[in-house]
């Protein structure tokens, strides 16, 4: 890389337009809040409380349960209606305890008490681990023991929405916590101080990054990186030298370096998007050349079913809508990391509108009684979710793109809504379906379907493992406590971004199952490596230099030619089980216990 390169990549307005954004002040990301899960319990527990010096009173406790009323999985609550009774009265005597000690020498994170009202909220905070065996009915039974004749709300906040083992918790996400702050920097500002406004801002910055990307930031970020790709790859390959120990070098290249890593690892990240790539591939793959209305955008590529231009027929009220048609067909990233695919009806002038959803649900499709008012601009007819394992893996988002897309439900959508289109009589029954997926090899399903159940079988819930066409992947609470800890990889690293993951390749006879390290940050990395030498498992010994990125520390192949169902769950529990495994499995809950709690 030559000095010349440098001057330009500093010289690009726009690179300069991201460094901005990326390094902007934000006092909370420099104590590295957003990676430690008792910190936003310390927030939150301030928040919560009407007795703080925020003085917002009891607002974002109202407004959190309040939302517990409104997110559609807690209708079915059997603690449901009691929420609305309490929302009766004000919150204003509520005292608000942190790591409340149960009979069982667990830690509840957050209690919330109104013995006016006599009412209890628990919530317990997951922001990357999981619950432990029995953990949420022994936090209940405690509450319920110990507050006697008071109504007790649970609650299980999450990242993702993660459903809880017990039913009678509410489910609670930080995309709301992120809402209700939202809402008090508008309505609140002259009312509280600057220096706690100042505060919601800056977390409220952290949420937003971490459940609205800003997709505009993101799409300069991979056209910096298209245009200036053999740069910022050796920036970037040679930044984690900056993390060496008092090491120094002279020249413009490592001051280059100090000044803009935050910048590179940014554009670095975000620019190897392969989703628009893989998107392209798939248009090539299944129209061949044949004309289709398309846009390959980065983070949520979209076309119109060549079955459905006749769409163009109704008018738009609002001409800019996508592809500026009234349908569209999308694919996104979710914030857990799976690839979602959404079929949509878009704001057409009313009157068109209405004929349309009433002839879609004369043939059977049903909506929401809002879909049908004047005021109403999008109803989706159509939505699924794929695992994805490895998100840099070009071949696998393709593949599973047109899974999606030629998924039996939505190939008989497609005829539906191109027969209505059309003024032909749409098909009323789905007779035609197939039960599986055409093409998609007998020894892979079986596989993916055993997997499943024995993920089942081991009380690993979806949002912890993923399945794919040519992968399979776990992970267990360990390795979620080490991400609590060490943070997100300095780069993507199959879905879940954390140190480390057990995955397995399901090749034509057999089964490569490995326990692998991942592109942790420089210093960390060197720091856990060097503990895991110390217990005695074994690594190249490139995984203690700097540069390091990857380590398989464990790996095993077994043959799973001819196998049912009931044996594959045997391999499955013979690759866990094995004795090197669980010895090493061991020796990392040491180097946890000993080591990596402490570290921050």
């Amino acid at each position: 890389m030559e000095i010349r390169d440098l001057f330009e990549l500093e010289n690009d307005t726009d690179f300069q337009k991201i460094n901005q954004q990326v390094n902007s002040f934000n006092a909370l990301k420099i104590l590295r809040l957003e990676n430690y899960e008792i910190r936003h319990s310390n927030i939150l527990a301030w928040l919560l409380s009407p007795k703080e010096n925020h003085n917002l009173h009891d607002y974002f406790l109202r407004k959190m349960m309040e939302y517990l009323l409104l997110i559609e999985e807690n209708i079915e609550n059997p603690l449901y209606e009691k929420i609305g009774a309490i929302l009766n009265d004000s919150l204003i005597d509520s005292y608000v305890y942190r790591e409340v000690k149960t009979d069982k020498n667990r830690f509840i994170d957050l209690v919330i008490v109104n013995r006016q009202l006599k009412c209890v909220f628990l919530i317990e905070n997951k922001f990357y681990s999981t619950e432990s065996e029995n953990q949420l009915d022994d936090y209940l039974q405690f509450i319920q023991d110990t507050f006697k004749n008071f109504r007790i709300i649970p609650i299980y906040l999450t990242l993702d929405g993660e459903k809880p083992s017990s039913e009678q918790y509410f489910i609670l996400t930080y995309e709301h916590i992120e809402a209700i702050l939202n809402t008090i920097l508008m309505l609140f500002q002259d009312q509280i101080s600057d220096e706690v406004y100042k505060f919601i801002a800056n977390y409220n910055q952290i949420l937003r990054e971490k459940f609205y990307p800003d997709h505009e930031q993101i799409t300069q970020a991979i056209d910096i990186y298209r245009k200036y790709k053999q740069t910022i790859d050796e920036l970037f390959e040679e930044s984690p030298l900056l993390h060496k120990q008092l090491h120094y070098e002279p020249g413009y290249q490592f001051q280059f370096m100090m000044k803009y890593k935050n910048t590179i690892d940014y554009i670095f990240k975000h620019g190897k998007n392969i989703l628009s790539y893989s998107f392209e591939r798939f248009i090539q793959q299944e129209f061949n050349n044949k004309e289709v209305l398309y846009h390959a955008h980065p983070t949520t590529p979209n076309l119109l079913p060549p079955e459905w231009v006749s769409i163009s027929n109704i008018p738009l009220r609002e001409p800019n809508y996508w592809l500026g048609k009234g349908l569209i067909v999308w694919l996104g990233q979710t914030i857990d990391n799976r690839l979602r695919f959404i079929a949509e009806i878009g704001p057409l002038e009313y009157s068109g509108r209405i004929w349309f959803l009433e002839q879609l649900e004369k043939a059977g499709l049903s909506f929401r009684a809002s879909a049908k008012l004047e005021k109403a601009r999008y109803t989706r007819i159509f939505s699924r979710m794929i695992d994805i394992n490895k998100w840099d893996d070009m071949d696998e988002l393709t593949q599973a793109i047109a899974e999606l897309y030629q998924d039996p439900e939505f190939a008989f959508l497609r005829k539906q809504v191109a027969a209505i289109l059309n003024n032909e009589t749409p098909l009323i029954e789905n007779a035609s379906i197939p039960m599986e997926m055409p093409g998609l090899d007998d020894t892979k399903t079986k596989v993916q379907h055993a997997f499943k159940k024995w993920m089942e079988s081991k009380g690993i819930s979806e949002s912890h493992y993923r399945v794919s066409q040519r992968h399979l992947s776990f992970e267990i609470p360990l390795f979620e406590a080490f991400k609590e800890k060490l943070g997100e990889t300095r780069e993507k690293w199959w879905w879940h971004n954390g140190p480390f993951l057990l995955w397995m390749r399901i090749n034509a006879e057999s089964l490569l199952f490995i326990l692998e390290i991942g592109p942790v940050e420089a210093d960390k990395r060197v720091l856990l490596m060097e503990k895991l030498k110390e217990q005695g498992i074994k690594f190249h010994k490139k995984g203690l230099t700097i540069e390091a990125r990857y380590n398989r520390i464990h790996s095993e192949t077994v043959s799973i030619k001819g196998l049912v169902e009931t044996e594959l769950l045997d391999v499955f529990d013979s690759l866990y089980e094995n004795e090197d495994l669980q010895e090493l499995l061991q020796k990392l809950q040491f180097v946890y216990d000993e080591m990596i709690a402490r570290v921050e």
